[in-house]
Formats: structure tokens, sequence, C-alpha cells
């Protein structure tokens, strides 16, 4: 008995019935999924090295800078703080000698 080109030959598989034209009915092969092969990624260390250096040197430029700042703005508001104090200071000097001024012109 020839067998047709287009029926798949199952040498392995054991036939579980046959069709009415007499064709053996085998199962379906059960294949287990194929497991994903992870690609092998090379890590530059180096570069990681560098970039972290220099992160941490621009975060000490930066860190500087702020701190400067912060510091200049901290003068800058204590030299205000001097400046309104003398202001006032004179301001209340000069409304005692206007006061002052205007009592002894008056006869």
């Amino acid at each position: 008995m020839s067998t047709p080109e287009s029926i798949p030959q199952h040498d392995h598989l054991q036939p579980i019935g046959m069709t009415s034209s007499g064709q053996p009915i085998y199962p379906w092969p059960v294949t287990p999924p194929p497991v994903p092969q992870a690609p092998i990624k090379a890590h530059p260390w180096g570069a990681y090295i560098g970039v972290g250096c220099l992160g941490v040197l621009a975060l000490a430029v930066v860190g500087t800078v702020i701190v400067a700042v912060v510091i200049g703005l901290s003068i800058a508001l204590v030299v205000l703080a001097v400046a309104v104090v003398a202001l006032t200071i004179c301001v209340l000097v000069l409304c005692s000698m206007w006061r002052d001024y205007r009592r002894e012109g008056k006869p």
C-alpha cells in the first residue's frame, strides 16, 4: 500500500484510529514551547564608572554654586536689615529735630 505525499509520515507516533477512507489518524504532536534564549549583553563598566564620576563632580559643582548663592543672599539680607534699621533711626531723629525746630520758632 503506497501513501500519498500529502499525508505526513509519523514514525514516532502511533495512530489512534483510522478514517473512513483507511488513512491513519495521528494525535496532535505535543512539543514543549521553545525556551527563549537571553542574549548575552556586554556591559561597558568603564563608561558607567566614568559617567558616575562625572555626575558626582557635577553635583559637587552645582552644590558649591548653590551654597555660594545662598551665602551671598544671606549677606545681602543682613546688609538690607542694617540699612532699614539705620534709615528708621535717621527718620526718627529727623522727625524729632523737625518737631523741636517748629516749637522753637513759635512765639
